[in-house]
């Protein structure tokens, strides 16, 4: 999408709750569609910081794909 100019880029936010020994991750994902007025984000959550990302990632594609 950013190859394409379809977007300016993405931002992420990671987040990690619960315990050390067991935490749980939420990642935002915010993009910057071109030529929008606000950003689109996403959230996904996961036991580890990058099933959390591949969530967040996934969501956010959906909703791009509906522009």
């Amino acid at each position: 999408w950013t190859q394409q100019g379809r977007i300016d880029g993405v931002d992420w936010h990671l987040e990690a709750t619960g315990p050390s020994h067991a935490p749980a991750f939420t990642a935002t994902a915010t993009a910057h569609p071109a030529g929008a007025k606000r950003p689109i984000s996403a959230q996904g959550s996961g036991a580890s910081k990058a099933a959390a990302r591949a969530a967040a990632a996934t969501a956010l594609l959906t909703q791009l794909g509906s522009l």
